[in-house]
């Protein structure tokens, strides 16, 4: 037997200045994703690790701390104090769109492989990855 739901809509009321804190909030957070998504195609080999251990690779790659004073590609170029919540939000959000890329990426390669092998012309264009950001904050409850 299904089990029934019932589904609340509420609308939010807010003071007229956080709209502008709302586009601020997430104009950072597409550039923060935008730069995780540079930092993927630099290091490729990260996809290949699995949620937790990418998101430990590419803070380590990118977040200045005590014991990683110098990273690689540090985050301080987008903006100083993001906060960490924030930031592993928008690097999730950039390995999704990431591994969705690559994976599009390996299927046209397969397709134009195939066609090529059987002497057709391939016409189809590849993949491109984003080039804007449009993603939707992640707002977690600790933040």
């Amino acid at each position: 037997m299904a089990k029934a739901t019932t589904t609340i809509k509420q609308s939010l009321q807010y003071q007229p200045g956080h709209v502008a804190w709302f586009a601020t909030n997430q104009n950072l957070f597409n550039q923060v994703a935008a730069f995780y998504f540079s930092v993927l195609q630099a290091h490729e080999n990260v996809l290949e690790l699995g949620s937790k251990e990418a998101l430990t690779a590419l803070e380590k790659l990118t977040h200045t701390t005590e014991r990683n004073p110098h990273p690689v590609m540090p985050l301080s170029e987008i903006g100083e104090d993001i906060p960490a919540m924030f930031r592993r939000a928008a690097i999730h959000a950039a390995l999704g769109s990431a591994h969705s890329f690559y994976a599009h990426l390996k299927k046209w390669r397969a397709r134009k492989e195939k066609a090529l092998a059987k002497g057709k012309k391939f016409t189809e264009r590849p993949p491109v990855p984003p080039r804007t950001w449009n993603k939707s904050a992640t707002l977690y409850v600790v933040m």
